[in-house]
């Protein structure tokens, strides 16, 4: 769905931003290197962190017809923030639903890093998290923090670099194939990225020794030894000496002759 009234601009967010606070979320919620992540016990713990510090959690599950178009909203009322979502989504992540934990996770980023007093952040049913503000400056966007938010929060990075394809990550995470698809490309560019990096430090390291390698000069004088008859008489001061294995030749220099 690509609908700017579903989406809104907020605080200027990188990706990495994004995902670093997911981290700090699970640390919250001492989840750790677990996964599955169990969405909604998280969502029925009473309490979040937000970046505007802890704050109570209120999840209320209403019947469909109460939202209409929407799969689930996030709000702040009285400090509080107030996340509140159809009976089916709900039913549904009972169940372990893969788009619909992805939805709550998302909700969960909007309560994380959007909720303020007067705004409600919606999840269309169907919504893809890219809209028009998403698409002219992603970084402002709320939905698509949201959804980096998301990611992040259900997927393990260390674990999902172990994983083969997109399609893995998204059975070992149960999260959604466009959210598999989203880590699996971060994730295979930055291994590119690693490797562009390795093989610059290498060519270097080979440069580096190359220019600095000490220069072996040759001292031996263009004239033959007089007694080996080989080129490798060196100069001694005013006379000259061989140092040809075997010979010891030490004489006059051959230019005084």
């Amino acid at each position: 769905m690509d609908d700017e009234h579903d989406d809104r601009k907020v605080t200027r967010r990188s990706n990495e931003e994004c995902r670093r606070l997911a981290q700090r979320t699970k640390e919250h919620y001492r989840i750790g290197r677990t996964w599955p992540v169990n969405i909604g016990r998280v969502l029925r713990s009473r309490t979040i962190l937000t970046v505007r510090g802890e704050k109570p959690l209120v999840y209320r599950v209403v019947s469909d017809f109460a939202l209409g178009l929407k799969d689930a909203k996030t709000e702040l009322i009285d400090g509080s923030v107030v996340i509140t979502t159809k009976q089916s989504v709900d039913s549904s992540l009972l169940w372990g639903d893969r788009r619909t934990r992805m939805t709550m996770a998302h909700e969960l980023g909007h309560g994380v890093m959007h909720a303020e007093e007067g705004t409600v952040d919606h999840r269309a049913t169907g919504a893809t998290g890219t809209t028009t503000i998403s698409k002219m400056n992603a970084s402002e966007s709320a939905e698509h923090q949201a959804k980096v938010f998301a990611s992040a929060f259900l997927i393990d990075d260390q674990r999902a670099a172990e994983l083969a394809s997109l399609l893995d990550i998204a059975l070992e995470f149960l999260v959604s194939v466009s959210a598999a698809e989203i880590c699996f490309e971060r994730l295979q560019a930055q291994r590119e990225r690693e490797a562009a990096a390795a093989r610059v430090m290498e060519e270097n390291r080979k440069f580096q020794a190359l220019i600095n390698k000490p220069q072996e000069k040759d001292y031996h004088l263009q004239a033959l030894c007089p007694a080996c008859r080989r080129q490798t008489l060196l100069p001694l001061g005013t006379k000259v000496g061989c140092d040809g294995e075997g010979c010891g030749y030490i004489g006059d220099h051959p230019e005084d002759n």
